[in-house]
């Protein structure tokens, strides 16, 4: 059984957890135990924040493009990787986390919310889209349902800075989103010779450097703390839900 005391719970019903640079199959496990406390008690809902070492994860296949204009290239299971690789239960091709990244997972009935997977999905990458409009004055940025994400975009360059990729079960939503925040040469140089989602790894670059500058860890906290209030405020909260207690900016345990 879950131990809620892990948690903050700014809303009655609303944990959040951040924990960074967890064992991934640690934190799919958590999720999954997650999953059925929500089956048993549907008016929960868990948030995380976290990141995971150098690792690749690989779900049940690349999404159908409704045109051909986009060749996607499918995951060589003969391929030697310099990370360690997860099969998971989630749509889409070959992923991949590092230290550096921020991952969102929410944990929720989308019976309760009135909400599904990919709408859902929609609405936290356009928080993120505006998150990072408003805190970096960063223009360009595109959520895309097609190759789904969030690209960057001008005159000059392409980029894809978020994947996401839920799985539902019982109506119960998990895994989620990957934004690539900090630089991590040896992750990126790794990425050259792979396709994530399908795409030339060459696609994928981190804000820090787009938005040409260096990070301190603590934009990471402040970063998470403003996009989950955004979260709170444009998508769960209710009458039922309100309460005074403060957001923490770090829990760990």
């Amino acid at each position: 059984m879950i131990d809620l005391n892990l948690f903050e719970h700014p809303f009655e019903n609303i944990y959040v957890l951040k924990k960074w640079n967890w064992d991934y199959s640690e934190a799919e496990q958590f999720q999954k135990d997650c999953v059925e406390y929500v089956r048993l008690n549907p008016h929960v809902c868990f948030l995380f924040f976290c990141s995971h070492p150098h690792c690749f994860t690989l779900g049940r296949g690349l999404q159908k493009m409704k045109d051909d204009q986009v060749a996607l290239v499918e995951f060589d299971s003969s391929t030697e990787l310099p990370f360690p690789l997860y099969q998971i239960n989630r749509g889409g091709g070959l992923t991949f986390h590092y230290p550096g990244q921020i991952v969102f997972y929410p944990i929720m009935n989308l019976t309760h919310y009135k909400m599904g997977v990919f709408d859902l999905m929609l609405k936290i990458l356009s928080l993120v889209q505006l998150e990072l409009e408003l805190r970096y004055g960063m223009k360009g940025l595109v959520v895309k349902r097609d190759l789904l994400g969030l690209w960057y975009e001008n005159e000059f360059s392409k980029a894809k800075v978020a994947s996401i990729g839920l799985a539902a079960t019982r109506f119960i939503s998990y895994h989620g989103l990957a934004l690539n925040f900090f630089n991590d040469e040896r992750l990126f140089k790794a990425l050259e010779s792979l396709h994530p989602c399908g795409l030339p790894g060459s696609l994928y670059r981190p804000i820090e450097t787009l938005n040409c500058t260096n990070f301190i860890e603590e934009e990471r906290e402040h970063f998470c703390s403003a996009f989950l209030q955004k979260f709170f405020e444009n998508y769960l909260i209710t009458d039922k839900h309100k309460s005074s207690s403060a957001i923490i900016d770090s829990i760990s345990f």
